[in-house]
């Protein structure tokens, strides 16, 4: 368990929670789930749509607070397709910011990122593993979205307890 990083263009989180995938899955997939953690807590009015089948489209947004100036706009989002769903087994996706992040400007060669998040059921509840490839190959890059996901996780496991 942790966080690994290759070749700064891929980071690996693996995380126990104390909660069966069924919930873990839902908690990606479930619009209302989903809107509630993904952004770690940031900005306010999240949202998420979700079209939950191969080919299928989502995006996650919240509104800036006012006095965060880190991205430019008023709104933060990412969105991208689904391309493998085995149901609270395996997730798969690609991942494209509507937001600035430093390496996907308009002037930048960028492509989408890609997710895979396996949920594999433990005694005690699942271990996750979370792969995000695509990221531009220097280790600062890498170093901010691993930080970026394990706050969310941290937020995650708030809300899926909150529900228990």
């Amino acid at each position: 368990m942790g966080v690994e990083i290759h070749d700064g263009i891929m980071v690996r989180i693996s995380r126990c929670f104390g909660h069966p995938p069924e919930r873990l899955f839902a908690a990606f997939t479930e619009p209302d789930l989903a809107a509630r953690w993904m952004w770690a807590g940031l900005g306010s009015q999240p949202y998420a749509e979700i079209d939950l089948r191969v080919g299928g489209r989502y995006r996650i947004a919240i509104t800036a607070d006012p006095d965060d100036d880190s991205w430019p706009g008023d709104e933060r989002a990412m969105r991208g397709v689904y391309l493998e769903i085995e149901p609270n087994r395996r997730l798969v996706y690609t991942l494209h910011w509507d937001a600035d992040v430093g390496y996907n400007r308009p002037c930048l060669d960028s492509i989408d990122e890609a997710v895979t998040v396996d949920f594999r059921e433990t005694e005690t509840g699942c271990l996750l593993v979370f792969n995000h490839v695509g990221l531009p190959g220097d280790a600062k890059s890498a170093e901010a979205h691993a930080q970026g996901v394990q706050a969310s996780f941290d937020v995650l496991t708030a809300v899926l307890d909150e529900q228990a």
